[in-house]
C-alpha cells in the first residue's frame, strides 16, 4: 500500500514516528530528575480556533487531559503549489510544539523545565523524523529551511485565537514558520 502524498497525512505520520527515540527529562517530586521515553504526542490539523476547540474538548475528560501534550499542531489552511513536474507539492507551513505550562513560571523556570527538557528534545526529533519519513526532498544536504521561535509568552499571559479566545492553559511552545516542505513524487522506492 502505497502512502499518502498529502501533507497534512504526512505530518501525522512524522508525529507518529517523532514520539520514538525521543527522550524527556522530567523533574519528580522532591526535585528528582528522571529522563522518560516521550509519550505518545498529540497531533491535531486547524486553524488556531480549531486547535483551541480541540484541547478544550480533550480537557473535559481525564483521559483527553492526559493525551492533550505534548501536541503538535500543523496550522491550515496553507498554499500548497501544484504546478512543476518535478514535485508532488511544495509549500511553507507553520508548526507549534507545545506542552502544558504554569503561569505562575518565570521565564527561567520555563526555559529549564519546558523548553530543555521537553520542547527542544520533541522539536529536534521532530526534524529527524521529517528527514526519516523519505517523502519530503530537503535537497542533499538535509537542510530543513524553517523559521524557529521560543514563545514564552504563551505560558504567561496566554495564547490566543485569531478572534482573540484564550486557550484554556498556559502552554509554552516552539513556533516554526516558514517549514519548507516539497513533496517528491511517488516511486517505487517509497
Amino acid at each position: 500500500m502505497s502512502k499518502s502524498r498529502e501533507i497534512i497525512e504526512i505530518i501525522a505520520d512524522v508525529v507518529k514516528e517523532t514520539a520514538v527515540d525521543c527522550t524527556l527529562t522530567v523533574v519528580m517530586p522532591r526535585g528528582v530528575v528522571k529522563e522518560i521515553p516521550c509519550p505518545p504526542i498529540h497531533y491535531v490539523f486547524g486553524n488556531a480556533q480549531y486547535v483551541k476547540d480541540k484541547l478544550d474538548d480533550l480537557s473535559k475528560s481525564p483521559r483527553g487531559a492526559e493525551m492533550k501534550f505534548p501536541m503538535i499542531a500543523l496550522f491550515c489552511p496553507f498554499n500548497e503549489q501544484r504546478n512543476t513536474p518535478d514535485y508532488h507539492s511544495k509549500a511553507k507551513v507553520r508548526i507549534l510544539i507545545a506542552c502544558s505550562s504554569d503561569k505562575k513560571w518565570s521565564n527561567e523556570q520555563r526555559l529549564e523545565t519546558s523548553f530543555k527538557n521537553i520542547l527542544r528534545p520533541i522539536y529536534n526529533r521532530f526534524l529527524e523524523a521529517l528527514k526519516e519519513d523519505g517523502r519530503f526532498d530537503f535537497g542533499y544536504d538535509e537542510h530543513v529551511a524553517h523559521e524557529y521561535s521560543e514563545n514564552y509568552s504563551y505560558g504567561r499571559y496566554g495564547a490566543h485565537t485569531g478572534t482573540g479566545e484564550e486557550v484554556s492553559e498556559p502552554i509554552d511552545a516552539i513556533n516554526i514558520s516558514n517549514l519548507e516542505l516539497k513533496v517528491k513524487l511517488p516511486n517505487c522506492r517509497i
